[in-house]
């Protein structure tokens, strides 16, 4: 009877290790964390029609985590929960500001700022395949419940900066950069599968990793890549090296989380909230 106590206690804890635990942070660029009832097996949530993140807690306990859009508009959302019946839960965005921050590219540099008709093309061409990606949603979660950072350098720009290139407003900052030489080795945050490498002209060297539910993590500026696409991956392996290609004035990683097609703080994932 002990050893089948024991076999118990192990399964448990590895169901309560799969888990996200994680802070409700119902702003834009933030997480919510709505928990609810269902005697379902495998309830489905979708904010909007996009199906989002959902964790079994204990019992008809289960969590949906929602990522919340840096343009979100504050106020009252929902989530439609679909198990044996459908229901709706109600919850609050609220207002966060951000900072600002003013970059200058210069010489060949210059072309991020203002592309030419070739690098137009270019870009078009590659919309498509990044937004792709950015819209997976794998029906199997391949995490392991807690995300570690990818690299060891310091965070030289936060989540969610207000940009301005060359005086120019750009699109907010979607992820944390990482101070680092070009070389330092980047190790992934949780076991997931490689889903997209490639050059991109914004991005330039770039691995996209999918985590399950539409929880995806990219690395962008990297200055090479040593995974393959379709390949699985562990927390801690080594997936490239720090870089400056494409528009990046020196060199640093950008690492980005994506949840439900929304881009997230990556703080929030590492436990860390009072960077946002």
């Amino acid at each position: 009877m002990k050893k089948i106590n024991v076999i118990v206690l192990l399964l448990l804890s590895n169901i309560a290790l799969a888990n996200i635990n994680i802070e409700n942070t119902p702003i834009p660029g933030g997480i919510a964390v709505i928990d609810f009832q269902s005697n379902h097996s495998n309830p489905k949530a979708f904010y909007g029609i996009v199906p989002v993140y959902t964790q079994h807690i204990k019992g008809q306990h289960w969590q949906a985590l929602i990522g919340i859009p840096l343009l979100s508009k504050v106020g009252e959302k929902y989530i439609t929960i679909k198990g044996l019946s459908a229901k709706k839960i109600t919850f609050t965005v609220h207002e966060h500001h951000y900072k600002e921050q003013h970059i200058t590219l210069t010489g060949k540099k210059r072309k991020y700022v203002n592309p030419n008709l070739k690098h137009m093309d270019r870009i078009k061409r590659e919309h498509p395949i990044l937004s792709k990606t950015r819209k997976l949603f794998s029906e199997k979660s391949l995490f392991n419940g807690q995300f570690i950072r990818p690299v060891k350098g310091v965070i030289t720009s936060p989540f969610g900066l207000k940009r301005f290139y060359n005086g120019q407003p750009r699109r907010a900052h979607t992820g944390l950069d990482f101070a680092g030489n070009i070389g330092t080795p980047i190790h992934v945050p949780a076991n997931g599968k490689v889903i997209l490498i490639g050059h991109f002209f914004f991005n330039g060297n770039t691995v996209f990793i999918d985590h399950g539910q539409g929880l995806i993590s990219v690395y962008i500026h990297m200055n090479k890549y040593s995974v393959k696409q379709g390949q699985l991956v562990k927390q801690g392996d080594k997936i490239g090296t720090i870089g400056q290609t494409g528009r990046a004035t020196g060199a640093h990683l950008h690492w980005g989380v994506y949840l439900n097609q929304t881009t997230v703080n990556p703080n929030l994932l590492l436990g860390v909230s009072d960077e946002i």
